[in-house]
């Protein structure tokens, strides 16, 4: 963290460890780790920057092979330093600029710098544009994948999830209408995480909670990233 630490080495028994907890609890501005407070120390003193302590919150939220090695990679500081490396052009970009302005008259000031300024800038923002592009994989690996399963009633769309869940997660019968509400259920696919929903069948109704179930399926299809249909 960055900081002087201390350690005690004492006998395991728990009369013993009581007591010295106590003892510790009596000094003034003294208290115990909160969750996550060695990391936000090193963060304050400058060991970890904020994409590494991402990474660390996302190597322990990780449920799949895939999260654990995007965790991993973040942790490693590469994010940081692509930031910090387009943080320095945009800097010296700056710079450029504000030395035209002040000394334009002098002959010091190399011709077309502008020009050169122009051209680092949207090379920056082509970059910029396409790792926020590349971002929503990570997104995706990070939240799951959402899988949507949609389409007319009695199509056979719980009888899918149920297959591929191996489970009965969906109740299933030659009802139509039978799903009126969303079924989840969160999937580890080649170690990718996947989130896999029924979605109540489409078709005109006048019953007022299949109609309910099939806005709340449009909603979800509007949020998958993919779409069984």
């Amino acid at each position: 963290g960055g900081e002087d630490c201390c350690e005690f080495h004492i006998h395991g028994g728990s009369a013993v460890i009581s007591g010295v907890l106590n003892a510790l609890g009596q000094l003034p501005c003294l208290h115990p780790a909160e969750a996550g407070e060695f990391t936000k120390r090193a963060f304050l003193n400058g060991k970890l920057d904020l994409t590494e302590v991402e990474g660390l919150g996302d190597l322990i939220q990780a449920e799949t092979e895939a999260q654990r090695r995007q965790a991993l990679r973040q942790m490693a500081g590469d994010l940081g330093q692509l930031y910090g490396r387009w943080s320095q052009r945009l800097i010296r970009c700056l710079a450029h600029v504000e030395a035209y302005i002040d000394f334009s008259e002098d002959d010091n000031i190399e011709e077309g710098i502008l020009t050169v300024v122009d051209n680092d800038v949207n090379l920056l923002q082509t970059e910029i544009d396409g790792h926020l592009r590349d971002s929503r994989q990570g997104e995706r690996l990070r939240n799951g994948v959402h899988v949507v399963i949609a389409g007319a009633t009695n199509a056979g769309k719980s009888s899918l999830l149920n297959i591929i869940c191996q489970k009965p997660a969906a109740i299933v019968s030659p009802i139509a209408g039978t799903t009126r509400d969303i079924v989840e259920t969160a999937l580890n696919i080649g170690g990718y995480p996947i989130l896999l929903s029924d979605t109540a069948g489409l078709r005109e109704s006048t019953d007022i909670i299949e109609q309910e179930g099939m806005r709340r399926a449009r909603e979800r299809l509007r949020q998958a990233d993919i779409v069984v249909a």
